[in-house]
């Protein structure tokens, strides 16, 4: 018998994409399917596009909530699949995910946690393939090491017993994998691309990129305490790193060159990967109209 499968997408103010993304779910023709809708009051037209599909769907709701991880609790309140995973209104599910995504699953039973490829794509943007390099260690994901866009990860359902920490309005997602993650929980990957993620001007992740920022930081305060040794360090050189770059861009070139050098002796490995030599690219080039601080 086929594992059951809980879909639910969070949704607001975004009728525009909505039917492309709940048609991306239903073309699946996957069964049986635990679909689940929870919109945050939509004022748009959005209602009226879920009620063209109700009929398809396991439960809907349209009220005022306190956020996207609010809305994915009250979602995983009602899924009832083995495995659950999430599309946001106004991204996609591509053909076959779900065969492929259940497939993986069927083949590798020990897996509990499934993040398959992606592909970027957007009205001014060119559509560009996403290989995972999936989050192996806290370390890596608090050193933000890692690419795997949400829209291709899948879970069973159990990990996700505690929910979304409510606390974070842009990065829940990434809080949800270092906890995973520091509980010793593994996540597979499946290399198929499974969904597109869809970059528009109102989207957060354009729209509201530094406050992503803000809260990856306050999480790596909180949990890089919870590391040790090497692991400890690469976080701690990651932020210097990050505030270097930010600075040379800034033309603050002795202040970058400071973090830069405080990244290095914190974390002497850092020499061998792509954000040290970034971050020393971005120090020594010509910035036009830069200004020289310290």
């Amino acid at each position: 018998m086929k594992p059951k499968l809980s879909i639910i997408t969070p949704s607001l103010n975004q009728a525009q994409y909505l039917e492309e993304t709940i048609l991306s779910v239903l073309q699946q023709n996957y069964d049986p399917l635990d679909f689940i809708i929870i919109d945050g009051g939509s004022t748009d037209g959005s209602v009226d596009v879920i009620r063209k599909y109700e009929n398809h769907l396991s439960h809907w709701v349209s009220e005022k909530d306190s956020g996207q991880a609010h809305a994915l609790n009250k979602g995983l309140e009602k899924a009832s699949g083995d495995i659950v995973a999430y599309i946001n209104s106004d991204d996609l599910y591509l053909p076959g995910a779900f065969a492929a995504v259940i497939g993986y699953f069927h083949e590798h039973p020990q897996c509990e946690w499934l993040c398959g490829d992606t592909i970027m794509f957007g009205e001014h943007a060119n559509t560009l393939p996403i290989s995972a390099d999936v989050p192996r260690s806290a370390a890596h994901a608090l050193s933000w090491d890692y690419k795997a866009p949400q829209p291709g990860m899948f879970w069973k359902r159990e990990l996700l017993h505690e929910g979304f920490d409510e606390r974070w309005r842009y990065c829940f997602d990434h809080e949800l994998y270092v906890r995973l993650l520091l509980s010793g929980h593994k996540c597979d990957h499946l290399k198929v691309p499974v969904a597109a993620y869809r970059l528009h001007r109102a989207s957060k992740t354009v729209a509201e990129g530094e406050l992503f920022d803000r809260e990856f930081d306050e999480i790596a305060e909180i949990y890089g305490a919870k590391l040790n040794g090497a692991g400890r360090r690469w976080c701690l050189a990651t932020r210097s790193l990050r505030l270097s770059y930010e600075a040379s861009r800034a033309g603050h070139r002795r202040a970058a060159a400071n973090k830069l050098l405080h990244a290095l002796m914190t974390h002497p490995e850092s020499i061998a990967r792509r954000p040290f030599w970034g971050c020393l690219h971005q120090l020594v080039r010509k910035t036009p109209g830069e200004t020289r601080k310290g």
